[in-house]
């Protein structure tokens, strides 16, 4: 191991062990699945690394934080034509920095295919609520098996912010992303992706100067190789779960899903070297994972604990606690489903006796999503569903819950703050 990898990146021969599982992924794989010794010093200089051009746009606005972040504002949501005519003068010295990051993004990557960004926004919406289930109940809940990716959290105060905004904040995001030409410049998934990223780096400022950030163990705040392997969660994680839940998209799909998630990996600051192009390659990122965290711990179990309890945040229109029950249930029996009931105890999760509801949509897909595959009719009412199940979903986590939120004010989520 480099002597600059943070600690959290376990040595390199400790990589090279071998048993049943890894010589099932040899088999899967281009390349052997451990990772050679580049490879693992790439994972040791990443975990130091941020994102420059958005980190260089942080370090230019904090130098006057209340005039200069209002400029970046304007520029992302507006445009520069909106600036202030007095933008030039007093407050403007190194504005050329918010000038560049923006023309870089406005010129698209030369790879870009827009076709395959609709095809993928339309299978997405076919995908109805098993999209969601796999990001929540298993992108989202495992990866807080991963400590690393957990820092962050414990260390702004998300534990103390409540579940159901956290979740309504990010499945937002997700909306707005995954809507017909919402990647598009000014449209609302380009502008919420780059204020997320905005936000990304205004943490890794803040972290980078507390004295309670231990960089020698985590390495840089939402940092390169950990934001690769959050969008490899919203990728490659997804078409794994939904061939488990009984839906088997064809490569077409496969293709243009990935290239989907290469852009809005790209907007959101991670390095094309970590641009996943084939599932296979995330397959062997995926499990690198193993090697740059610790064992699952109290933060594991934090997060994970005040997850499970989302369900009774939500205000149902109708016996609400009941389907508050029923929901804890089905989020539970689904994570279960896909890690087992020793993962669940990390968690510090209640396990169920059996992944029912799991069971249930597997059938349920495999009857729908294959006789779609025959039918113009059924394969047409699954893409209209689908996209309104998710956006319902997006509204029961947005919702006020009575007994919760009474009194409170409103809150903007943060992937739509320009509205």
């Amino acid at each position: 191991m480099s002597p600059t990898s943070p600690t959290r990146l376990i040595a390199f021969e400790h990589t090279q062990h071998s048993n049943w599982f890894t010589q099932i992924l040899n088999h899967l794989c281009d390349a052997p699945v451990q990772p050679n010794y580049a490879e693992h010093c790439q994972i040791g200089r990443d975990l130091n690394v941020g994102d420059s051009p958005m980190d260089a746009v942080i370090e230019w606005v904090m130098q006057a934080p209340k005039v200069r972040r209002k400029c970046f504002e304007i520029a992302l949501f507006q445009g520069f034509d909106h600036l202030p005519d007095d933008v030039t003068g007093l407050q403007a010295d190194g504005i050329e920095i918010l000038y560049d990051f923006f023309a870089h993004l406005e010129q698209t990557p030369a790879w870009l295919d827009p076709q395959k960004i609709n095809n993928a926004v339309q299978f997405t919406h076919r995908l109805g609520i098993n999209n969601g289930f796999i990001l929540r109940d298993v992108s989202l809940m495992a990866g807080y098996l991963f400590p690393g990716f957990n820092q962050p959290l414990v260390m702004t105060g998300a534990l103390k912010q409540q579940v159901n905004v956290r979740l309504a904040e990010t499945t937002k995001w997700w909306i707005d992303i995954t809507e017909m030409n919402g990647l598009q410049r000014f449209n609302a998934g380009f502008t919420s992706t780059i204020y997320v990223r905005f936000i990304h780096a205004l943490v890794r400022h803040q972290l980078k100067k507390s004295d309670r950030w231990d960089s020698q163990t985590w390495g840089v705040p939402i940092n390169q190789y950990d934001l690769a392997m959050t969008n490899i969660a919203f990728s490659s994680v997804v078409l794994l779960g939904i061939r488990a839940l009984g839906i088997f998209p064809n490569q077409s799909e496969v293709d243009d899903y990935l290239h989907f998630w290469r852009y809005v990996g790209w907007l959101m600051g991670v390095e094309e070297h970590w641009a996943v192009q084939k599932e296979s390659v995330a397959w062997r990122w995926l499990y690198w994972l193993q090697f740059s965290h610790p064992a699952a711990d109290q933060s594991s179990s934090a997060l994970g604990r005040s997850l499970s309890k989302e369900p009774f945040y939500r205000e149902y229109l109708h016996f609400s606690p009941l389907q508050q029950k029923l929901a804890y249930r089905q989020h539970l029996e689904i994570t279960q489903f896909f890690i087992g009931k020793k993962r669940m105890q990390n968690l510090g999760l209640d396990t169920r006796p059996a992944s029912w509801f799991a069971y249930y949509l597997l059938i349920r897909n495999l009857i729908l999503y294959t006789g779609a595959k025959h039918s113009p009719k059924l394969h047409q009412y699954l893409q209209n569903q689908g996209r309104r199940m998710q956006k319902m979903g997006l509204a029961l986590y947005q919702r006020p819950n009575k007994s919760h939120d009474r009194d409170k004010p409103p809150r903007k989520q943060l992937a739509s703050m320009h509205q």
